[in-house]
């Protein structure tokens, strides 16, 4: 029962809800993420790291990256919880928005900016 509950409690936060959402979408990195979400990488990286011990995502380095995904291994329960997440919110503006971010957020191009800037400063 416990672990059942700490599903729900992951995705009890909107802006877990956010990444999962736009984890179906591609698999993205925390540069990435934060990005099109506006946030901390400290605080991306705390709610990846809640919905990775909840078995929704999972991992993987390519390079010098860190990729993360929807766990294509996930359990039925996971996975129903998913689904019910993906239906009731699928027309949310937020989300949408979210979205149509995802193309814009292009880690290199990330990278360079903030190499950039902190050349200007």
């Amino acid at each position: 029962m416990r672990e059942k509950i700490d599903v729900l409690k992951a995705v009890s936060e909107s802006n877990r809800i956010r990444i999962l959402m736009l984890l179906k979408q591609k698999h993205l990195c925390v540069c990435e993420i934060t990005s099109i979400l506006g946030l901390n990488t400290s605080t991306i990286s705390s709610h990846l790291s809640i919905l990775k011990n909840a078995g929704f995502i999972i991992d993987e380095k390519e390079g010098k990256w860190i990729n993360y995904k929807i766990n294509d291994e996930i359990d039925e329960y996971n996975s129903t919880v998913l689904e019910l997440i993906s239906n009731y919110f699928s027309n949310e503006p937020q989300l949408l928005k979210d979205i149509a971010q995802i193309e814009n957020a292009n880690r290199y191009n990330i990278i360079q900016l903030e190499t950039n800037s902190r050349r200007c400063k």
